[in-house]
Formats: structure tokens, sequence, C-alpha cells
């Protein structure tokens, strides 16, 4: 059983001062809500972007990298993969709405004779390094997707909340507090009205 507030005026201004701010806060959340959907619009815009590009790059990549083990054999290319470091440094950096990756120290020349070797390789290579930052981009932004979708289940739970929980018991306990000064007013009516016949 839900403890009932005292019925008096003084509480009935309380409730509706409550009532009121509790309007506020749902627009707000509200407008916050709205706000982040279409930061989520957007992102879905870019990430659509980056994942055909990416396809592209890495056929590109892929087909490059086919034609130089055609001209140059399979041995001769994992020779050169065994020679080239297979580490690279990763950092966290703050971008500003999100944390993101940073990848430095990766190989930025071969570590072969250009002129010994197919072409095919080295812009098999060069493409392979400009496909990373694509990659980490389109990592970070699908992270920071699923962070605002999140947020806006959140959002939505706080508006459902105040929407089927707060407001209606905050409106019922004013239309009992309303009841009950009306009762008390009737029996005071009365009251007076029977003081008022005996005298």
């Amino acid at each position: 059983m839900s403890l009932r507030p005292p019925p008096s005026r003084l509480e009935l201004i309380r409730l509706r001062r409550q009532l009121a701010l509790f309007q506020r806060i749902r627009k707000t959340l509200e407008d916050a809500r709205n706000s982040t959907v279409q930061r989520i619009r957007a992102l879905i815009v870019d990430l659509e972007r980056l994942r055909r590009e990416i396809a592209d790059s890495f056929v590109d990549v892929a087909e490059n990298f086919k034609i130089a083990v055609a001209k140059s054999g399979i041995d001769k290319i994992e020779n050169i993969a065994e020679l080239t470091p297979k580490t690279v440094k990763v950092s966290l950096v703050n971008r500003g709405t999100h944390i993101g990756l940073e990848v430095t120290n990766f190989v930025t020349y071969p570590t072969y004779s250009i002129a010994s070797e197919a072409a095919e390789l080295d812009v098999a290579l060069t493409k392979m390094r400009s496909l990373l930052q694509k990659l980490i981009e389109f990592a970070e932004k699908e992270t920071l997707f699923y962070t605002l979708l999140n947020r806006v289940r959140e959002y939505q739970r706080m508006i459902n909340a105040i929407d089927y929980v707060v407001v209606p018991r905050i409106k019922e306990n004013m239309q009992y507090i309303r009841l009950a000064l009306e009762e008390g007013e009737r029996e005071e009516f009365i009251r007076r009205k029977i003081t008022i016949s005996h005298t």
C-alpha cells in the first residue's frame, strides 16, 4: 500500500510544482533523445560511405597483391613478409566525443628493393596503409554509434519512467488531495448548516 500525502493545500501546491518540474525534465530528455537520434542518422551515412570505401580498397589491395604474387612468386613474397616488422604502436587518443585509436610505427617503406620486385606489391602495401586509417575510423564510428544508441535507450527509459510511473503517481496524489479537501469542505459546510439550524 502506497503512502498518501497529507491532504493540505500546501501539499497540493508542492505536487503541482513537482509535476511542472518533471514535465520540464521530460522535455529536456526528449530534446536530448531527438538530438542524439539525429547524430546517429548522420553517423549511419558516414558508416555506409566508409564501408563502401573499405570494400573497394580491399578489392584494390587484393588485385594488386595477386598480380605481385603472380610476377614474383609466393616464395619471394613470403621471404619479404618474414623480414617485415610485425608490430606497431597503438595508443588511445581523445576525439572529443569518444576515445579513438592512433596507430604509429608501422612499416613506412618496404624492406625490399623496389627495382627488383613487382611494382604492384608496393601499390598493395601503400593502399593497405591508407586502408588501415579507414578501418580505424570505421571502428571508432561504429563504437560511437553503439554508445549513442545506448544513450537513446537510456533517455527513452527515463522518459517512460516519467510518463508511466512518476507523473501518474503525482496526478493520483493530487486527485486524492483534491477529493479529501472537497470532502472536508462538505463536512464543514454541513456542520455549519447544522449549527445554524440549531441556533
